[in-house]
């Protein structure tokens, strides 16, 4: 039996940014006092790893967030997309387009790499 990974279709740049980023867990952002904040993820094991990893109850995984990427994670509600979160981050923080967008697009990666977003994106069924 042989085992094939589905090819993804490649996404421009254009698709990535019209993508529109969304929780994926449902917990708050806490606030401190930098203007940044935490994010408590509750932790489970794998489905295949539960008889082998035992978890205390209310095992929780904090995120630090500056202030940054709190914006951000506040913008991950599935309506803004990344263009959107970047121009108006630029605006907020007086950035330009440039200084906004890069570290914006790896945060953003960051979280969907931890599981923490999801992203949807339309991609051009033509090809």
């Amino acid at each position: 039996m042989i085992f094939r990974s589905r090819k993804q279709p490649a996404v421009t740049r254009d698709a990535a940014l019209n993508a529109k980023p969304r929780r994926l867990v449902d917990v708050a952002l806490e606030p401190d006092e930098s203007g940044g904040g935490r994010l408590k993820v509750p932790l489970s094991p794998p489905r295949w790893g539960r008889w082998v990893f035992r978890l205390p109850s209310g095992a929780t995984k904090t995120f630090e967030l500056d202030s940054i990427g709190a914006f951000v994670w506040r913008q991950c509600d599935g309506k803004h997309t990344v263009q959107q979160i970047i121009r108006k981050l630029a605006s907020e923080h007086r950035l330009n387009l440039r200084e906004a967008e890069v570290p914006t697009i790896q945060f953003l990666r960051t979280l969907a790499r931890k599981g923490l977003i999801g992203m949807s994106v339309k991609t051009d069924a033509r090809h």
